[in-house]
């Protein structure tokens, strides 16, 4: 127990220097919502669940690794992407049922792992899917696919969606779905594709993305 408390404590000691020293790329990132308040959030989760929480202090370290050092710059290699959306994902985790249907699948391979991506592009519809679920209803679900081959990425994310939002289309997320296709357009004009779909109780986003070498 003493050592999550100062576990705790170095993590909130993280979020304080990410609140003072945010880069452009970390600011790009508080746009999509994920900004020290909702890591403090996340921290009081964590907390509330004691027998998960030095797994889950560790998912949220990595996390705030990332913020912090990982994506000084304007492009990632695909692979820390990936394990930075994985461990949001794990933080998540927390607020659903152990039954509930979250389905993860990777399919990446190496050489395509070191190709570049820009950080955070992957939260937006993956923050979307925890936020409009329906967790409570029956055959729930969320599925997320990273998938690479030769240098185009696909992100696949799915998931059962509320009555209140069914027939909503892309006005889920509001302003923060037209500030991701925004950032989008700016950073990769011609060469992604952002597609969304409707299917009865079903919404799904896939997100494909030319990569490219470390220059």
């Amino acid at each position: 127990m003493a050592e999550s408390k100062k576990e705790i404590r170095r993590l909130n000691e993280k979020i304080d220097k990410s609140k003072m020293g945010a880069t452009d790329a970390v600011a790009d990132l508080f746009k999509y919502k994920l900004d020290p308040h909702l890591l403090k959030n996340a921290l009081n989760a964590i907390q509330s669940h004691a027998y998960q929480s030095y797994y889950a202090l560790d998912k949220l370290s990595n996390v705030l690794d990332y913020i912090l050092y990982e994506s000084d710059t304007r492009f990632v290699r695909l692979k820390e992407e990936i394990a930075f959306a994985e461990n949001l994902i794990e933080i998540n985790r927390l607020k659903i049922s152990p039954l509930f249907d979250l389905h993860v699948r990777k399919k990446i391979s190496e050489t395509c792992g070191d190709l570049m991506i820009a950080p955070f592009i992957s939260i937006n519809p993956i923050e979307n899917a925890f936020k409009h679920a329906d967790i409570q209803s029956e055959n729930s679900f969320i599925s997320v696919i990273f998938e690479a081959k030769d240098d185009l990425f696909l992100l696949s994310v799915s998931n059962k969606i509320q009555p209140n939002i069914v027939g909503g289309g892309d006005q889920r997320g509001g302003l923060g779905n037209k500030a991701f296709k925004n950032r989008l357009d700016r950073i990769y004009d011609q060469q992604y594709r952002l597609t969304t779909e409707t299917d009865g109780d079903a919404y799904q986003v896939r997100l494909e993305i030319k990569l490219h070498a470390e220059h």
